[in-house]
């Protein structure tokens, strides 16, 4: 489902977009998401590349606006309101924005389940969250073209986009809002979060990566997945574990 909601909130924006645009008779319209406005808008697409990892691409949609006789690209990451995951493309994508800051914290949190945890194979891993430095988190956030990026906006808002033309004043209002990436990674503090990928993932102290890097989780029974996900996050549970790494 949560694909199925992104696929759906993407297209909304797209379509919302599109649509204001055919109705200005192909002229430029000004998107209004929150408290930024974005003016000659053109047209908007879903961003169809990948990371050179292979992993899912930190731009979901580029908005094309004028720009001198041509135009530009802007690129969004489209999150929901809930609990935004900010980064993705896991350890592969992680370490194309800072080399070697997936592999100290995955070593971090294996040393920490086993030493303070006291975790034994078999046992059910807890979620475990890493505090980004201040000088790691544009990095992370933005991107950059080897990840699918960068990133200029984020975009967040309801799974189902909503939105108003005006067509006396040329604006099309949206039901996200738009801040810069930039400006967000400054403003937030930011975490890894390591989970599983399937419910039936256990610890397996043995798994590791083929330079030796902790993987933590064992295969799922029910699937075969052989490791966890590493997402980027704004806010932990008032009872999280957090980790230390540099």
């Amino acid at each position: 489902m949560a694909g199925a909601a992104a696929e759906r909130q993407e297209t909304g924006l797209v379509n919302k977009i599109n649509n204001a645009v055919r109705t200005n008779q192909k002229n430029p319209i000004t998107l209004i998401a929150g408290k930024t406005k974005l003016t000659g808008v053109v047209k908007a697409e879903k961003y169809s590349g990948r990371q050179t990892s292979g992993s899912e691409p930190y731009t979901d949609v580029v908005i094309h606006v004028k720009s001198g006789k041509g135009t530009k690209p802007v690129n969004l990451s489209m999150k929901g309101e809930s609990a935004p995951s900010l980064a993705g493309g896991g350890l592969r994508g992680l370490e194309l924005a800072v080399p070697g800051i997936a592999k100290r914290y995955m070593k971090s949190v294996f040393k920490h389940l086993t030493e303070k945890e006291n975790l034994n194979p078999g046992d059910k891993v807890p979620d475990v969250y890493g505090r980004i430095s201040p000088t790691r988190k544009e990095k992370i956030v933005v991107g950059n073209v080897a990840m699918g990026g960068p990133i200029d906006y984020m975009y967040i808002g309801p799974m189902s986009v909503t939105g108003r033309y005006d067509k006396q004043k040329n604006e099309l209002t949206v039901s996200g809002s738009l801040t810069e990436s930039k400006s967000y990674a400054k403003s937030h503090d930011l975490y890894f979060r390591l989970r599983a990928r399937r419910e039936d993932q256990r610890f397996d102290p043995d798994a590791k990566d083929s330079d030796g890097t902790p993987k933590v989780y064992g295969a799922s029974p029910s699937r075969g997945d052989k490791s966890g996900r590493i997402v980027v996050t704004d806010k932990t549970p008032a009872n999280a574990i957090v980790v230390r790494f540099s």
